[in-house]
């Protein structure tokens, strides 16, 4: 690949720019494809990337803006853009699909700011895409559709499952209570029938008594 070539690739990636990372050597990053790695040296592509050891494996380091560029742009501009082959980026990418996990923030782990670009798929993607393209969690893709004066992003389906099952909790509570009412009822129906028995039983027998004496 000639160096015209891969200017063009470069400047035909949908979003960027891509910076490369200033990191010193023998430094410790997290790779998002490896975990862990300590940093050894740098590629010789057209965009210079740091490289990563991790079990006497050299690799470049998917972090930062070539993560992002994993996610979000084609295999095959990143390839050119790196100096990768195409099936390594289209590995990472696989390995690079599902949301981040969440990370407690802490003042030497600050919250990532969010960029332009990450704003315009944030409006245009669902909640699920919108993650994985950006790196971040479900959580902060809908805080920021919020933030942005947007819909939380969660499906019409998702929604109307919760009130589902909030009905059917309700209408369970309401059966329960009725039963509950109803066993109640039909208790004081009985004691009512018991004590008109015994009434009645009263009343026969001082009636005879009655009789007799007038006897």
């Amino acid at each position: 690949m000639d160096s015209q070539q891969g200017k063009t690739r470069i400047a035909g990636l949908r979003f960027g720019p891509y910076v490369t990372p200033v990191v010193a050597i023998g430094v410790v990053v997290e790779c998002e494809v490896r975990g862990l790695v300590t940093v050894v040296g740098v590629t010789h592509g057209p965009i210079p990337w740091p490289v990563g050891e991790r079990d006497g494996e050299a690799q470049p380091i998917v972090f930062k803006a070539l993560a992002r560029a994993v996610r979000q742009e084609e295999s095959a501009a990143v390839a050119a853009a790196w100096g990768f082959t195409t099936a390594q980026v289209q590995q990472w990418r696989d390995k690079c699909r599902q949301p981040r996990r969440r990370k407690k923030q802490t003042i030497s782990s600050p919250p990532i700011p969010w960029k332009r670009e990450d704003d315009e798929l944030v409006r245009v993607l669902s909640l699920a895409e919108a993650a994985r393209l950006t790196g971040r969690t479900l959580t902060a893709v809908r805080k920021r559709r919020r933030a942005l004066g947007l819909p939380d992003g969660r499906m019409k389906t998702q929604r109307s499952i919760r009130t589902g099952d909030k009905t059917l909790e309700h209408a369970a509570q309401a059966k329960q209570l009725l039963q509950t009412r109803t066993r109640e009822l039909s208790e004081s129906v009985d004691q009512l029938r018991e004590t008109f028995r015994k009434a009645r039983e009263t009343l026969s027998f001082w009636k005879f008594q009655s009789s007799l004496n007038k006897g």
